[in-house]
């Protein structure tokens, strides 16, 4: 296979091995956790020297890349290949950018392009100088400030040439002077002198040695985009920077070695002083470069640039001025090398020729198969790589995309119903511990204070609506008073009437009272019950199935349900007591009689009052006695047996109603306050509020807890809908419904783009 074809032939191959890498990581980006980062690792290095490869191969371009340190003689060398003292090769620094000099067929095709720096280029120049403290360079930039602003306001130019002097001016403006080259990117050289073969290019790398950042980084970037190095050297010994060539080469292509693609020219051979001194050299550079990179001596050429130009009458003013007399390096070759003859001291003395049949060789003969291994390698490396990754994928995604998508759902619901077995047990403990914590209990650590756990909070709630709402029966009841006195004081008051007919009517709203509390104890209740229910909500990532499922019907009748419970367990014993106190005065025929009929369940009451004051201890004692067991001293010791009275509340008794009438208000009003102190004290424990709060709660968290298979369709159909709090906590294989889909459409064009490979290689 000759050059044209394998160019031909890679560039089809590299271009679908890209393909398949460019496959393989689509397949990789869907799935990352269940390939081996390794392999993701080989795609993504192998794709960097493929792609350089690739380009080159498009632009039909053979890279040969001279590199050495400043002053090596890389650019003598050069001229010497093409046979004219082209590049400039004074002392100190003569290139200050990358020349490239490219192989073209025509005389006509001839010309000297000129790349000029952006502004933005420039200053990095400039930033790059000032880190490496390049001082002469910066001051120099600075005396040709208006020469170089010149060259980047003129922009890119072309200088077409029929013959090499003719743009050897231009070219050592823009390489080598100083007033103009910092300026320049680059210099492009298209000539028919650098070789018969079509595409090949010379690359003048400044040396490695220069001090700047931007020339290491020219040298490491050549090194690693090209197809073969011409390392001109001066010493035996590899110097650190020259050293670094192997380590460039080696980074950026390796799948062939530096001795597949190196060749070494030991430049100035003609400054050695005997022959012995050469032999010696030339041993000691073998053997390093044996050592260093298995390079064969064959690869080796030893010879001096500058003696091939002055011996072929090449040389210009300059060079002869920095090489010397030829007639005196004529000798000194003859000397070094034993060999007389003139003509074959030009073909064998000065190593040009060699070199350059060496490298014409390497060219015609080995290029294609050091392609090939390049390219074999590379190939081989992205498809048995991407063979593996299509191997894994394909053990649990089908291509076929209807498979692929009831494979997808069937294990994506198994996945996900194995997750929510877990995540309800994780639920069940958050809500046990949030009612153990913030419903029936608060943990030491939190309770401040200022904080009631919450039954606390609602038996302080229900002494605040009692308060509220007797004070409000008060203000209510001595409105009606004048009203009821006044109507049965014709001709004179009579007491125990208006006493009864107040009663009754005080009764009544003592119902109402009642009824009143219930209501708001159900409000109390119900907020916190809906607490909990949000909570639990808050379990199942907002869904508003779970207030719907908990709470039946509405929030309304929900309430209804607890005031009428309540309401209930609060008459079972308030209505007792008010029947008591209310219906009939004391020692009347009718609250004995009431007494009578009430039996036990008035004594209930005696079992759970918690105040303090003796008088109401025993509620039958206290209906008998009413208000004397309080304020009548003897009664108290004689009743009670402690002396000394309670200190009477004032009563709203104005100064102008009659004895008998102050008589009926003091009697009312203490049977009131008695009403209330059983409100207060006995009634919420005998109707067992606490244990009804804690049952209903308990009962909403049990309703919660028995409804497994009602919350684990709200979480199927959350999940299905795409609830965002939801997707945030499941696993990232089971938030995407169509990535199973998209894993099996990038496996079946990673198939495809395997097959088409292996037609190619057949």
């Amino acid at each position: 296979m000759d050059w044209k074809t394998a160019s031909s032939y890679y560039e089809t191959r590299l271009t679908e091995a890209l393909n398949i890498q460019r496959r393989a990581l689509d397949l990789i980006n869907l799935i990352p956790t269940e390939i081996p980062t390794k392999l993701q690792e080989i795609l993504i290095q192998e794709a960097q020297p493929t792609r350089r490869q690739l380009e080159r191969l498009k632009k039909r371009e053979f890279r040969i890349a001279v590199v050495g340190l400043e002053k090596a003689g890389k650019s003598t060398f050069i001229n010497a290949w093409l046979e004219c003292d082209l590049l400039p090769a004074k002392g100190g620094r003569c290139t200050f950018t990358t020349t490239q000099i490219y192989s073209v067929q025509n005389e006509s095709e001839q010309k000297l392009e000129v790349q000029a720096k952006t502004e933005q280029e420039f200053s990095k120049l400039i930033q790059d100088l000032e880190t490496a403290k390049a001082q002469e360079d910066l001051n120099t930039i600075r005396t040709n400030q208006i020469t170089l602003q010149q060259v980047r306001t003129d922009g890119n130019r072309t200088f077409p040439f029929t013959r090499l002097e003719d743009i050897r001016e231009p070219l050592k403006k823009y390489v080598a002077d100083e007033k103009y080259a910092h300026a320049v990117l680059e210099a492009r050289l298209y000539t028919n002198k650098l070789a018969q073969a079509e595409g090949i290019v010379f690359y003048d790398v400044p040396g490695l040695d220069s001090g700047l950042a931007k020339h290491v980084d020219e040298a490491q970037e050549m090194l690693s985009d090209c197809d073969a190095v011409i390392l001109v050297q001066r010493d035996p010994n590899l110097k650190e920077k020259e050293q670094e060539i192997i380590k460039f080469t080696e980074q950026g292509d390796q799948n062939v070695t530096v001795a597949d693609k190196l060749f070494v020219f030991l430049s100035r051979i003609d400054s050695l002083g005997s022959a012995e001194a050469l032999k010696t050299h030339i041993q000691e550079a073998s053997q390093d470069w044996l050592k260093r990179a298995k390079l064969p001596s064959q690869r080796i050429v030893y010879g001096s640039a500058g003696a091939y130009l002055l011996l072929n009458n090449l040389a210009a003013e300059q060079t002869k001025l920095e090489i010397g007399d030829a007639t005196i390096i004529q000798s000194h070759l003859q000397r070094l090398t034993g060999i007389t003859d003139k003509e074959h001291l030009i073909q064998n003395g000065t190593g040009i020729p060699e070199i350059k049949d060496k490298i014409f060789n390497y060219i015609n003969t080995e290029r294609v198969a050091i392609l090939k291994k390049r390219c074999e390698a590379s190939i081989e490396k992205i498809v048995s790589t991407s063979e593996e990754i299509y191997r894994l994928v394909s053990k649990n995604y089908p291509e076929n995309p209807e498979e692929a998508k009831l494979v997808a759902e069937n294990n994506r619901r198994v996945l996900f119903a194995e997750w929510w077995n877990q995540k309800w047990l994780t639920i069940k403990a958050d809500l046990q511990k949030y009612y153990g914590d913030s419903v029936a209990h608060k943990s030491l650590d939190n309770l401040t204070t200022n904080s009631l756990v919450p039954i606390e909070k609602f038996r302080e709630r229900y002494l605040q609506i009692v308060d509220h709402e007797i004070a409000k029966l008060r203000q209510e009841t001595l409105n009606k008073k004048d009203t009821i006195f006044l109507a049965n004081s014709f001709p004179n008051f009579d007491a125990t009437k208006a006493n009864y007919l107040w009663r009754d009517d005080l009764y009544v709203d003592i119902s109402k009272l009642l009824s009143k509390i219930a209501h708001e104890l159900a409000l109390e209740l119900k907020n916190e019950a809906l607490n909990l229910v949000e909570y639990m909500t808050k379990l199942l990532w907002g869904s508003s199935q779970v207030k719907a499922r908990l709470i039946e019907n509405s929030e309304d009748y929900f309430l209804a349900k607890l005031e009428n419970s309540l309401s209930v367990l609060f008459l079972r014993f308030a209505r007792p007591v008010a029947e008591a106190l209310i219906r009939g005065p004391v020692n009347s025929p009718t609250r004995n009689q009431i007494i009578k009929d009430l039996g036990v369940d008035v004594e209930i009451v005696d079992n759970y009052y918690i105040g303090k004051e003796l008088a109401y201890s025993v509620l039958k004692r206290y209906v008998k006695y009413g208000a004397d067991l309080l304020y009548h001293p003897e009664i108290r010791q004689q009743v009670l047996g402690v002396t000394g009275v309670v200190a009477q509340i004032a009563m709203d008794v104005a100064s102008e109603l009659i004895p008998a009438q102050q008589a009926v208000v003091f009697e009312v009003e203490n049977d009131i306050n008695a009403f209330a102190e059983y409100l207060r004290y006995a009634i919420f424990d005998a109707a067992g509020f606490e244990s009804y709060y804690r049952q209903e709660l308990q009962n909403l968290v049990d309703s919660f807890r028995e409804k497994e298979g009602t919350w684990t369709g709200v979480a199927l159909n959350e999940w299905l809908q795409g609830n965002p709090l939801l997707l945030a906590e499941i696993p990232n294989n089971l938030k995407s419904q169509t990535s199973n889909l998209e894993v099996s459409d990038k496996l079946r064009q990673l198939s495809i783009a395997l097959k088409s490979n292996h037609s190619l290689s057949q």
